[in-house]
């Protein structure tokens, strides 16, 4: 009895050795967050699922695209859908009716949206300015310049959106009224670079790679939006006041997010190209080097909408009230907040 009792001891012992040499399972980098100490077998909890519509898959909306595909937005706990809508007026209109947790749209649309009672609120945007629009002149179209539209046909891709909004002010610094010209809302920005192309149109309001498809098929650039200096805010970033009230934490962490990946964006030109090619339809390498050189310094390090802008937007559109003001339809608090904790500091030190 005594033998055997001794070997048994033994074998718990030897078990008892075994289970303290063994080597535990490393967590997985891609499942944790850069700072987490969490223990490996702590639950994590599940990311929180949002979704972001945009108008056209161009350079100037790329942001989401970055932020999820690099993993910036998992290390804050989202994962992002995102999904190509046409035309700003429908995108607002989405994102109002709740389809949407966020949505880049024209500032105009958004504005009107405010105005009719909807809850629309800019949190970010890319540019002041008007930026990333190209007049495009069908190939054998007698328009030199922009005084030549007067009784042409010109293609965008939806009234309401920012390329409705560029054609009204191109055309009014040519001392034409926006029924000089007759303007046909075409659908995506690639529709109207199609039509251009075939001459369906005598000119068309494009953005992103359609623009530099229609130049490839014979389309020639009259004037792009940046040669204006057009006070416009574009590229803006839009949720519901709803939405801030309800999960302020959430919008910060999104916004957080979206100024991390504005970083990226700026710093790895070649990861932040693949993106872009990915998810811009397996574009020529060529074609994404052109548009990441068009935009990438145009991205300011925090988004921010300025009051100015807002209601330059708010003086020229007719059909805004102008009881309407920046105030409204503008929070840059967020922005403010996430400035206030340093985030901008330890992007750019």
């Amino acid at each position: 009895m005594g033998f055997r009792l001794a070997v048994a001891v033994l074998a718990l012992a030897a078990g008892w050795l075994a289970g303290c040499q063994s080597t535990p399972t490393a967590p997985s980098l891609a499942s944790a967050p850069a700072s987490s100490s969490t223990a490996p077998t702590a639950a994590r909890p599940a990311r929180q699922h949002v979704t972001v519509a945009i108008t056209s898959p161009n350079e100037m909306f790329a942001i989401p695209w970055v932020a999820q595909d690099s993993g910036i937005l998992a290390r804050y706990g989202l994962d992002a859908e995102v999904v190509v809508v046409g035309g700003s007026p429908r995108v607002t209109q989405s994102l109002v009716a709740g389809d949407f947790d966020y949505a880049i749209a024209a500032t105009a649309a958004l504005i009107r949206a405010r105005a009719q009672g909807a809850d629309p609120q800019i949190i970010a945007g890319t540019s002041d300015l008007a930026i990333g629009q190209k007049i495009m002149v069908a190939p054998g179209a007698a328009v030199r310049s922009l005084a030549d539209l007067r009784g042409k046909t010109v293609g965008i891709t939806q009234y309401g959106s920012e390329a409705h909004t560029f054609i009204q002010l191109a055309l009014a610094r040519a001392g034409l009224d926006p029924n000089d010209a007759t303007i046909l809302q075409l659908g995506a920005s690639p529709q109207v670079a199609a039509a251009v192309a075939s001459g369906n149109v005598d000119a068309g309001v494009v953005s992103g790679p359609a623009g530099l498809r229609a130049q490839r098929a014979g389309g020639v650039v009259l004037v792009e939006s940046r040669d204006l200096h057009i006070l416009s805010p574009q590229g803006t970033l839009a949720t519901t006041r709803r939405l801030i009230e309800r999960d302020r934490d959430q919008v910060l962490r999104f916004l957080s997010a979206y100024v991390e990946a504005i970083h990226f964006f700026k710093t790895n030109p070649e990861e932040t190209k693949r993106i872009l090619q990915q998810r811009m339809g397996d574009l020529p390498a060529d074609e994404v080097a052109y548009l990441y050189e068009e935009v990438k310094d145009v991205y300011q390090p925090l988004p921010t909408v300025s009051a100015e802008a807002i209601q330059a937007v708010i003086e020229r559109e007719d059909d805004i009230p102008k009881t309407v003001g920046p105030g409204d339809v503008l929070d840059m608090s967020l922005l403010q907040e996430i400035e206030q904790r340093g985030l901008l500091r330890q992007l750019y030190p």
